[in-house]
Order: C-alpha cells, then structure tokens, then sequence
C-alpha cells in the first residue's frame, strides 16, 4: 500500500539522521497527508509548515535565490526543516538540538525523491494523497501604490 511506502521512507529518514524525532508529509493547502511526528499535532504542524513553505519560498523569490529547496529552523530545544515536494507538497523534519544537520541534508534527497515517485502528478495514488486544485476564486491586484489589494467584495 503505498500509505505504508510512504510512511517507510519517513520512518527511514528518521533511523538515518541522529536527532530526527518526527516527520510528516503534507499537502500545500495545510492537510495532513502521512505523519510520524512523535507527540506533535499533525494537523497545525501541516497547516504551519504550508504557511512557511508559501513565505520561504516568496522569500526565495524576492531576494533573487530561484526555486526554494528547503528552509531550516533552529530553536533552544533543537529544529524543524521543511522540503518541498515538487508542487504539491512539503516534508517536514522535526530533530531535537543532536540533529546531525549535514546528514539531514545528504539523506532528505534520498527521501525525496522517494517521496516524490509516490505522490507524482500523474502517480494514480496522487488523486488520493493530494487534494484537486481549484481555481482561485479571487486574485490580488496592485492598487495605485502598487501593494496588493483584494478585488471588492461581491
């Protein structure tokens, strides 16, 4: 079942790396797709790491770095890493202050791509992980100083 392939690489990510104590996998909207996070809510766990994912890579973009790969955090009781996962989703690896940062990095690739090849676009299990994207229902338009501005309200 692909839930548990999913889960298996996470599950590896985290025998692999000294100091990963949770993973989870989710959607770009904030849902939850697989977790193993260790005592840490999965639902605001994904609907935070969908809200950095969107700054980090704003960020990325403004400051003229190209596409976000991955954004870390360090904290006095140790990080929290997010990866994106193409266009639909984001890994997110929480470690306690033992994480070994440079295998993370060497090991999340590993993890990625595996992660990647499950829930792939045109993967059959896609439609089950990832939710159908709908048009946006609004977009944002400059106003005279040229800062976002939502359209009226109807």
């Amino acid at each position: 079942m692909v839930e548990d392939a999913l889960l298996a690489e996470m599950r590896a990510l985290q025998e692999n790396v000294t100091g990963v104590t949770g993973t989870a996998v989710a959607s770009r909207d904030g849902l939850i797709i697989r977790e193993d996070t260790g005592g840490v809510d999965p639902d605001n766990l994904a609907a935070l790491a969908a809200t950095w994912l969107a700054l980090a890579q704003r960020m990325s973009t403004e400051v003229g770095q190209g596409t976000l790969r991955e954004a870390m955090t360090r904290s006095s009781g140790g990080f929290v890493a997010i990866y994106a996962i193409g266009a639909q989703a984001v890994l997110v690896v929480v470690g306690d202050e033992g994480l070994d940062t440079v295998k993370l990095q060497r090991e999340s690739q590993v993890a990625l791509d595996a992660i990647r090849a499950l829930i792939a676009d045109n993967s059959p299990h896609a439609r089950v992980f990832l939710p159908a994207v709908k048009p946006a229902r609004w977009r944002w338009r400059a106003g005279p100083d040229r800062r976002p501005r939502l359209p009226p309200s109807r």
